[in-house]
């Protein structure tokens, strides 16, 4: 069953900037929790069970996986299923033309709030801590001497891991696999951040919590640049973490000589990477409605319409979408002040060691809704089996032959035939 804990304080308004004072409300709220839960507590989520339909499965079933080469990640920020999916009014590109295309998961979560947590999870199975329930203001390391235990979870609180802490990217990498995260608005303004592995220095407060005119690219929505396993290696990291560019290929200035952006790459097969994250701007995921500089009055539905109708068809009619692709469409949780405030967990997720509730007052992220587009899924697919963020990466390292790190080991089920319906779509192959 699903937990449903009691709901965040109400806020007599929605507000969609989260960092300063919102944050180090979240941090002291954690603090009191793990204080109160540090003897011997164990977490109350559970598997969340739905009622059966036809594209539904029972969750834990494991299943053979299509042949899929070429996995798009993109991620938008903090909406709950209710004002997404459940209003398709608000965003009929993502609630019903996308939908129409692929699977809906309609029982899809977020690991926890705020932000960055949820991003950490996806590349690495890694539980939220304190300090990145914060959205990291400070881009800091954990301590030294934290350990790893042997279930993968770091202990301690921090921002940056450790060497010790792999993610999908490093597997992908010892694999002979390739991967790129495309960062929209990075290095627009030079001074905020570097127009390639865009991030603070480590222990500097972090000065892209907010958006500003002509950048609103945010580092905590950049998870690469928190594995020391990947910036330490500063040519690996301006390699790979790069910014999205436009739709023609145009890129910020200040790049290298020889980066490309996601247009440039999607052109051909053999640039196309295996693992593709794509994070839009502070205004495109939703998070800022209205947007820095943006005239009127839009909805972050209106926003993110906007973006995905741009972008979407540029990669799933992309030579290496249409071979062997998968695009997975996601937010990172659901809302998290305010009356919609949802904190509620699926999969069998827990906490990690150094934090009580992954959600500050609940045991997840809550209830988001995710779509799943591929040759290999057929068009208006709705599945209610629960899946969450570790079950994304779980399912990405499943279908590249990976190990599961961290809780993408543990969760219930990683994505299976309710989804995958077409196992042998034409033209698949290596």
């Amino acid at each position: 069953m699903i937990q449903t804990p009691a709901p965040l304080d109400p806020a007599p308004s929605r507000t969609r900037h989260r960092s300063g004072a919102v944050a180090a409300v979240l941090v002291v709220a954690v603090a009191v929790l793990a204080a109160a839960c540090s003897s011997g507590s164990s977490s109350t989520a559970t598997t969340a069970t739905t009622a059966t339909t036809a594209t539904t499965r029972p969750a834990g079933t494991t299943s053979s996986l299509p042949p899929i080469r070429h996995v798009f990640v993109i991620v938008l920020e903090n909406e709950g299923y209710a004002s997404t999916f459940g209003t398709p009014s608000a965003d009929p590109y993502l609630a019903t033309t996308l939908p129409a295309s692929g699977a809906q998961l309609a029982q899809y979560y977020g690991i926890g709030h705020f932000s960055n947590p949820n991003y950490i999870a996806l590349i690495s199975g890694q539980a939220p801590n304190p300090s990145n329930q914060s959205d990291c203001q400070v881009f800091a390391d954990f301590p030294a001497g934290t350990t790893v235990a042997a279930d993968g979870q770091i202990a301690g609180s921090g921002c940056v891991f450790p060497t010790s802490v792999p993610t999908v990217a490093d597997q992908l990498d010892a694999a002979h696999l390739t991967w790129k995260a495309y960062m929209e608005d990075m290095g627009n303004v030079p001074s905020r951040e570097a127009a390639v592995c865009g991030h603070p220095a480590v222990g500097s407060v972090d000065q892209t919590q907010r958006a500003v005119p002509g950048d609103g690219y945010a580092t905590r929505h950049d998870p690469f640049v928190y594995f020391h396993s990947i910036i330490d290696n500063t040519a690996l990291c301006d390699a790979k973490v790069v910014p999205l560019g436009s739709t023609t290929g145009a890129l910020p200035s200040g790049v290298p000589a020889g980066t490309t952006g996601l247009a440039t790459d999607l052109a051909k097969v053999s640039t196309t990477p295996n693992l593709s994250f794509i994070t839009p701007n502070l205004c495109n995921d939703g998070h800022d409605a209205p947007c820095t500089n943006q005239s009127g009055a839009p909805t972050a539905g209106a926003n993110i319409d906007a973006f995905l109708s741009t972008w979407v068809p540029k990669i799933t009619h992309s030579p290496a979408f249409l071979k062997n692709g998968l695009l997975i469409i996601t937010f990172d949780e659901a809302d998290v002040i305010g009356p919609d405030a949802d904190a509620t967990a699926c999969c069998n997720e827990q906490p990690g060691p150094a934090a009580a509730l992954p959600g500050g007052t609940g045991p997840g992220g809550g209830r988001t809704g995710t779509v799943v587009i591929s040759p290999f899924v057929k068009p208006g697919t709705v599945s209610n089996v629960p899946y969450n963020h570790f079950s994304t990466l779980g399912t990405i390292e499943r279908l590249f032959g990976l190990a599961r790190l961290g809780q993408a080991a543990t969760v219930s089920a990683t994505f299976g035939p309710d989804v995958f319906t077409d196992n042998q779509a034409p033209g698949a192959g290596t």
